[in-house]
């Protein structure tokens, strides 16, 4: 079976309840993980060294998210990508390394130990009958090859993406990036961010695509079939709940 995580943002606890989870009903998955690993959360180095662990182990496809995006943009500890790393939780990821490094020594440390996995993240993966990016892809871009789609069009799509009812080349589209209450599913593409990073009480979710159904870290399956299509369920206006 394939599954496909949600936004982690170093959610340590949660992760590896889902993983334990997904391990409970599939004992050999491929997992794919939609990206933003670090920043925010609970403990964003341990939460690489269990993903890491699961890469040696089992077969793990990591994608590229905004985050991944702006630490392998970031050159200086300070300037626009060291900002937006900041305002957006990244001394979660420093204080979890220990020592307090500042945001480029932090980077090089993280990087060297965890290259298999931080040097090697795609932009898309095709499982099954869908197209799985980190936030979805540009309305505009819809007609367009995955292939010629620039990378970074991957990474920051919400609003106008969400409302679009339309498919992407006869595909479904699996996205992350955007939290909601609840996993998000129109007929035409599946949120699966739920918004763990930003209250206590919500679990990281996963989306089985062999057998079209969510599980998440409360040990919680949902079909795909059960979910309203005339609802979107709402999106926390919440600073995450860890956040420092």
């Amino acid at each position: 079976m394939n599954f496909v995580i949600g936004d982690i943002h170093g959610e340590f606890t949660k992760l590896k309840k889902l993983i334990e989870n997904i391990l409970a009903l599939e004992k050999d998955p491929t997992l794919i993980f939609i990206g933003d690993y670090t920043n925010k959360g609970e403990d964003p180095y341990q939460t690489l060294k269990l993903l890491a662990a699961l890469q040696q182990e089992k077969e793990c496809i990591f994608l590229r998210g905004n985050h991944e995006y702006f630490w392998e943009a970031l050159t200086s500890d300070s300037g626009k990508d060291a900002e937006a790393l900041m305002k957006y939780g990244a001394q979660n990821t420093i204080s979890s390394i220990g020592g307090n490094p500042g945001l480029c020594e932090a980077k090089e440390l993280l990087y060297s130990e965890f290259p298999a996995l931080l040097t090697n993240l795609r932009s898309y993966y095709l499982s099954d009958n869908y197209v799985i990016t980190h936030s979805g892809i540009p309305p505009s871009e819809y007609e367009n090859e995955l292939d010629k789609i620039p990378a970074d069009k991957f990474l920051f799509n919400r609003y106008d993406f969400i409302s679009l009812q339309k498919l992407y080349l006869n595909r479904k589209i699996i996205f992350g990036h955007t939290g909601f209450y609840s996993p998000f599913y129109d007929g035409y593409k599946i949120g699966i961010d739920t918004a763990a990073c930003y209250l206590e009480d919500q679990p990281l979710t996963s989306f089985c695509t062999s057998d079209d159904f969510f599980l998440n870290s409360a040990n919680r399956i949902t079909r795909l079939s059960e979910i309203d299509q005339s609802f979107c369920p709402a999106i926390p206006r919440v600073k995450a709940w860890r956040q420092k």
